[in-house]
């Protein structure tokens, strides 16, 4: 008996130990195989304007939509259309992006249980007409905050181009004119039809000085595009005038707080809403060509530490949303205007992998990089610096620059 219970509480010996760490190493390496799988996209690119346009050599991106939106591969389409892109990782939310005669397309690449993902993209011929390209929406808010007044342009831009094009001017595809006495160089937001993610363009200033403009494609559909500005408020008072660079059906104007006063020619007071403390101002068609001045005074400013934190607020594009939502300007620039991820994800990026042969991904990246030169002069010369000479005359040399390297992408 007592040889019996020695033996039952021996302990295991060292070849149970040796059958434990094998199971374990055989489930480590499994594992980390199934982390290392990789997965492959395969696809076309088809021409929605003219389907028999085969668009070959076109730079195709793989683009990560974590992390900064990185460009993680990148090819180019052979003789037919077709790319096939390996070593993705399938745990990542990945699109896929072509760069068709400078306009950006994507769509999102969705791999099955083996890894393979197969993708269409739709690219369209580009078009410098604006037949058949209309707003069909505008709006408009204006918030006093301290001693500031700031505005949040929307406009909704339907492209209907039959057959089917995409709006691409050199001189800009969507112009405003430049507030008096803008505090800073506005910020535009663009959300391209069908998509959810809004992208922050640079905006460009005219060698004249009075209005900004922005080369982001006007692709077939409804492309929505909010301009955010920030203009004097002192003594509550400010004289806003704004030329339209095309014809509107209407504007729905939203003020806050509603005790601030706005007066203009056709400008009729529609709804006021205590709750939300805004006042909603309606103004007929406005005709391309047509300069309007409106006068805000008054009111009593909502102090920049009460605006609304970012995380209560929500950007959404609604029809009428002017007068069905209360439309806080503060929260937009925390949250609307997120400049790091979405400028990522819109410029060609340094850290582009470079494919065999790709003059056009390197002119396309020297055009971005001129893009970015030009809006920092601008930025600058809301400083004062450079003057104005030196100002016009570098960018004159800038847009020099960017129509040469536009003929160039037109060889390509």
């Amino acid at each position: 008996m007592m040889m019996a219970m020695k033996s039952g509480t021996r302990k295991p010996n060292g070849r149970i130990f040796l059958i434990i760490s094998l199971i374990l190493a055989c489930l480590l390496i499994s594992s980390n195989a199934l982390a290392q799988q990789t997965g492959v996209v395969e696809g076309r690119i088809v021409n929605g304007t003219d389907p028999a346009i085969v668009a070959g050599n076109v730079p195709v991106e793989v683009v990560a939509l974590s992390g900064g939106m990185s460009i993680i591969r990148a090819a180019e389409t052979n003789s037919g259309g077709e790319f096939r892109i390996e070593g993705l990782p399938v745990d990542q939310m990945l699109i896929v992006r072509a760069v068709y005669k400078e306009a950006n397309y994507h769509t999102q690449i969705i791999f099955d249980d083996s890894g393979r993902a197969n993708v269409e993209i739709k690219v369209f011929e580009a078009t410098t007409s604006m037949k058949d390209i209309r707003v069909e929406e505008y709006q408009m808010v204006f918030q006093a905050t301290g001693n500031h007044l700031q505005s949040l342009d929307t406009a909704v831009i339907n492209n209907e181009t039959k057959p089917t094009r995409t709006f691409m001017d050199p001189e800009g595809n969507f112009r405003f004119s430049k507030a008096p006495e803008i505090m800073s160089l506005p910020q535009i937001r663009i959300s391209a039809p069908g998509s959810s993610m809004p992208v922050v363009q640079s905006v460009l200033e005219s060698p004249d000085g009075q209005s900004y403009y922005s080369l982001y494609p006007l692709r077939p559909g409804r492309t929505t595009v909010d301009v955010f500005q920030i203009l004097p408020y002192e003594n509550r008072n400010y004289t806003y005038v704004k030329k339209f660079y095309f014809t509107v059906p209407s504007i729905e104007i939203g003020v806050i707080p509603m005790d601030m006063e706005l007066s203009g020619t056709g400008l009729v007071k529609i709804r006021t809403d205590p709750g939300k403390n805004i006042a909603v101002y309606r103004s007929g068609p406005v005709d391309a060509g047509t300069e309007v001045e409106w006068i805000f005074s008054g009111g009593t400013p909502v102090s920049e530490q009460e605006a609304t934190p970012a995380s209560e607020s929500r950007i959404r594009s609604v029809p009428n949303a002017v007068g069905r939502n209360t439309l806080v300007i503060g929260p937009l620039i925390l949250v609307g205007f997120i400049l790091v991820l979405w400028y990522a994800f819109n410029r060609t990026g340094d850290e582009v992998p470079t494919a065999a042969g790709s003059q056009k991904r390197q002119i396309l990246k020297r055009r971005e990089n001129l893009l970015d030169r030009l809006a920092d002069l601008d930025r600058r010369h809301e400083t004062h610096s450079p003057d104005q000479r030196e100002y016009l005359r570098q960018r004159e040399e800038g847009k020099r620059l960017l129509r040469r390297i536009t003929l160039l992408l037109k060889k390509e």
